[in-house]
């Protein structure tokens, strides 16, 4: 394995690997959400408490609270509010030069044209830019000099919009060569462009990795600091974060063209990302062939698959005494409530009985589509088998709820529900997509598994496990059996404790080919 492009930082070379400092980068989960992305960075703090933590995380407003109760050894807890209002009327030491504000617009084009290069100078295929890494690079580090560290402030004046329009109209969007960029659709593409740019502002204490949950805006944190100061970045996506955003933005009221510039200035970020971080630690197999897609190095990718505490997962009681599908999750659309619900009209019409239990939050933000699935459940007459349950304290309750666990997402890295089903040993029942197949296989034997967004396959297989009880109770019994062989917290603890001591230099010694061994040898 080839070593990270950046040095071991003084602190690294100073401090041993039992008491390191690491930086754990958010957005919008752990420690204000619950979920399972949120339970990872819980799960790696809590069990490395021999490590000093610094959690910064990526908030939608200014007034979110804490909502876990967070270690003693995390010594700060930074709550970035990446939508808060710019602030009005400021002093007059503060304003903006001239020079700075030439500075920065001359940035803002650099990076937009690396964004959306002109056609007769990339690679287009199906509408997708190629990008260059190294240009991209060499724009964003200009933007962020100039900007020094007041991101937030300086775009709230000085917006992208206008080094938008101008990279456009020297760049042809494959897809339709008559796209139209209006003033007023790029005014909304480079706010929400901007907005993720002004992440790299947050600042935190002296660390020696930084841990990167999710590409985009958190990734982008951390990226900032490794060039600021040398730190080794490593990132670990959960679900793909460039599919999930392209799937939120397809639900916008953005026209297409706006759309485009969005979708395109986040794919370059990720590909950035993806070239620079030092490590890729993906949770699925999945996961790791986007970023290769992307162009990240193979050889700096390694899945971690995620784990679940076997001391809390012991068998469930009995079934219910009617049959039931459980669903436990954040109420999100993509998690994809909607064919979930329609399964479950289809399930009834063979077994009336049935029940169907939806466990977690709404998140904030997502009242709306809350009522929208309600609505569909009532245009389906099935309101009186349908409850809302709200959060609970871990997922045991929702599972033992079940006669069966359902899983409809339309994106997924590896999801804890499916696991932590399967280790307590009820049948579950899921979407093919992400990393799925690599938990429950592809055979039926250790659970259920369908295409996406469809419904009539989702209710057959849950016909298949609700109407014969051998099935489910053999299906059960090996899906345990599998999970609790492959899926142990304190091997996947153990496995980022390694990456990390080598990222930061305290074992660079493994990078030149025995990295794998070591990790190895460290999970067992």
């Amino acid at each position: 394995m080839t070593p990270p492009a950046s040095a071991p930082s003084a602190r690294a070379r100073r401090r041993g690997a039992d008491d390191m400092r690491i930086a754990l980068i958010n957005e919008g989960t752990y420690p204000v959400n619950t979920g399972g992305v949120s339970t990872w960075c819980d799960q790696l703090v809590t069990g490395m408490p021999d490590h000093t933590w610094e959690v910064v995380t990526l908030t939608g407003g200014s007034r979110t609270p804490i909502t876990w109760t967070v270690p003693s050894h995390v010594r700060s807890t930074t709550l970035y509010p990446v939508w808060a209002p710019v602030r009005a009327g400021l002093p007059e030491s503060q304003l903006l030069t001239r020079r700075r504000r030439a500075r920065v617009r001359a940035a803002l084009r650099d990076l937009w044209a690396a964004i959306l290069p002109p056609a007769e100078t990339i690679t287009v295929a199906d509408g997708t830019v190629r990008h260059d890494p190294a240009l991209l690079g060499a724009a964003l580090r200009e933007l962020l000099a100039a900007g020094g560290g007041d991101l937030f402030r300086l775009l709230g004046s000085e917006s992208s919009a206008e080094a938008l329009l101008d990279a456009w109209w020297g760049h042809s969007p494959a897809l339709d060569r008559s796209a139209r960029l209006s003033v007023g659709d790029a005014v909304e593409a480079a706010t929400l462009v901007d907005r993720t740019l002004c992440a790299t502002d947050v600042r935190f204490g002296d660390v020696d990795v930084v841990h990167a949950s999710s590409n985009g805006s958190a990734a982008l944190v951390g990226l900032a600091r490794k060039w600021r100061d040398g730190v080794p970045l490593i990132l670990t996506e959960h679900g793909v974060y460039l599919r999930e955003r392209y799937l939120a933005l397809a639900g916008t009221q953005l026209g297409w063209s706006a759309r485009y510039a969005v979708c395109t200035a986040l794919r370059a970020f990720c590909v950035l990302v993806y070239s620079e971080a030092d490590l890729l630690l993906p949770v699925s197999d999945f996961n790791a062939r986007w970023a290769v897609r992307l162009g990240a190095d193979p050889s700096r990718i390694h899945t971690v698959r995620n784990g679940v505490d076997v001391s809390t997962m012991t068998p469930v009681g009995p079934e219910p005494e009617v049959p039931t599908i459980s669903f436990v999750g954040r109420i999100d659309p993509l998690k994809d409530l909607e064919t979930l619900v329609r399964a479950y009209a289809l399930v009834r019409r063979e077994l009336p009985a049935t029940r169907l239990r939806i466990f977690g939050p709404c998140p904030t933000g997502n009242a709306r589509y809350k009522e929208s699935i309600e609505e569909i459940i009532d245009e389906l007459g099935i309101a009186d088998g349908v409850t809302w349950e709200g959060p609970t304290a871990g997922p045991r309750p929702a599972v033992e709820a079940g006669s069966i666990v359902a899983l409809s997402s339309v994106s997924e890295g590896l999801p804890f529900t499916t696991i932590e089903a399967m280790m307590c040993g009820r049948v579950t029942v899921n979407t093919d997509v992400g990393g799925v197949s690599e938990a429950v296989g592809r055979d039926g034997r250790l659970g259920g598994l369908v295409p996406p967004r469809n419904p009539e396959a989702f209710a057959d297989e849950c016909l298949r496990f609700l109407t014969d009880d051998r099935l489910r109770e053999q299906t059960g019994r090996r899906g345990r059996e599998h999970a609790l062989e492959s899926f142990d917290l304190s091997s996947c603890i153990d496995t980022f404790r390694g990456w990390y001591e080598i990222a930061a230099g305290i074992h660079r010694d493994h990078f030149t080919g025995g990295a794998l061994e070591y990790i190895a040898s460290v999970a067992s």
